[in-house]
């Protein structure tokens, strides 16, 4: 991907400080640009369902196991966090149904959802919840080689690379 197909170019400015989740948001945001490209080739109606696909499973896989984090660390804020996370979801799963049985186009509307939405999500309360489990002592790092390989296994049972990356 070149420079000018970029949409969202991550920054240090959006790390939480734990690489395994910092990992995970990066790949959000290619899966972002990878829609962005798709649209600016106009080549979103013939990609846009596997992308689509690759990004609700991606995100929901990603949730499981930040949930996981906060809810082991004894985050204090876990449910509202959970509860943004739930409205997320319910807010892509609209905009994939307004798509697909709709048959409407959201390239532009899902683009810029996302792109403020991870901003301000990864800025807002992630960024708080990775500072208090700092604060609290919590170890990152045994979370972190626990975590990572649940999500590999995770990951390869959904396969969802295959489809984002092949579109």
């Amino acid at each position: 991907m070149s420079a000018d197909e970029v949409f969202f170019k991550w920054s240090p400015a959006y790390s939480v400080n734990i690489k395994t989740i910092d990992d995970q948001h990066q790949e959000l945001v290619n899966i972002l640009n990878r829609l962005f490209v798709a649209v600016s080739k106009r080549e979103g109606d013939k990609v846009i369902a596997g992308i689509l696909d690759a990004l609700m499973s991606y995100t929901q896989t990603h949730f499981t196991l930040e949930e996981r984090l906060m809810r082991d660390a004894k985050y204090i804020d876990f449910e509202a966090h959970k509860h943004e996370h739930k409205k997320l979801l319910e807010q892509l799963d609209q905009l994939c149904k307004k798509h697909l049985l709709e048959e409407k186009p959201i390239y532009f509307e899902m683009l810029s959802f996302l792109k403020t939405w991870l901003k301000e999500h990864i800025q807002g309360v992630d960024t708080k919840y990775s500072q208090a489990l700092q604060q609290a002592g919590f170890s990152v790092a045994a979370w972190e080689r626990e975590a990572s390989a649940e999500f590999a296994l995770m990951s390869n049972s959904k396969k969802w690379w295959e489809v984002w990356k092949a579109a």
